[in-house]
């Protein structure tokens, strides 16, 4: 684990580090896609921002507001910054309501957008998941296979790694589905059905995951929706239409 990074006398913080450097990577990587399909690398870096920031602000509201008898006592520390202290799933919703308002306000097209957005989020995340292991951030199973990485003398699933391959894979694919395809929004599918993959195959490397009264992961559920879902859309936008089907003689 590397928790911090020693430059001489300055001392970075590696998960905050790797959550900026992930920001940047995913924008970056969303203007590249953006642009082989004619969309203006701005429009992305735009939305994107506007993104970030509204999630940011969400997720840390909604932290407060649950946790609100510690923040009465401590008001200050409303405004304070901390990655511990932030509720994201309120904040992802947040981010695509105003990259969704900003993409409808600019007329931008859905489909193609979405292909950007989902190159450079898998990016982003490849990132953010390889900080997250070197600061130590969530809890792996237990587990017997040689690479478990020991915590509090326990091996468990380095499971931040399981998702930094599988977002990694699963984002040079997409990157190949961009560079071919003739039907927008086919990429932002696939990435679809990657990630409802690895939400299926890694969570059960997860120690501290949500699980519903049955005692099934939320997360396993949510990801066989997403393969679901994906894959029937991909059907029925690939399949070709009567004037694209051989005529017979």
């Amino acid at each position: 684990m590397l928790p911090v990074l020693q430059i001489g006398p300055l001392t970075l913080p590696t998960y905050p580090l790797s959550l900026l450097l992930a920001i940047w990577a995913a924008l970056a990587a969303g203007e590249w896609a953006a642009r082989r399909q004619g969309i203006a690398g701005d429009h992305i870096y735009n939305a994107g921002l506007y993104g970030i920031i509204a999630a940011l602000v969400v997720a840390r509201l909604a932290h407060v507001i649950i946790f609100w008898p510690a923040y009465r006592t401590q008001p200050l520390e409303i405004v304070g910054f901390n990655t511990r202290a932030l509720i994201w799933w309120p904040g992802l919703v947040a981010a695509l309501l105003v990259a969704g308002w900003y993409i409808h306000r600019h007329r931008l097209p859905w489909a193609k957008v979405a292909d950007a957005g989902a190159l450079g989020a898998l990016v982003g995340i490849t990132i953010a998941c390889l900080g997250a292991f070197l600061a130590g951030r969530g809890l792996g199973a237990p587990t017997r296979l040689p690479w478990g990485i020991s915590t509090w003398d326990v091996p468990r699933h380095p499971f931040q790694l399981y998702w930094m391959l599988a977002t990694a894979t699963t984002a040079g694919l997409v990157a190949w589905v961009l560079s071919r395809q003739k039907q927008p929004g086919a990429a932002a599918l696939v990435a679809l059905v990657g990630y409802g993959l690895a939400l299926l195959l890694i969570e059960p490397a997860r120690a501290d995951s949500l699980t519903t009264t049955g005692g099934l992961r939320v997360a396993q559920l949510v990801g066989l929706a997403a393969v679901i879902l994906a894959l029937w859309r991909l059907r029925t936008r690939l399949k070709p239409s009567p004037d694209e089907l051989p005529k017979s003689q």
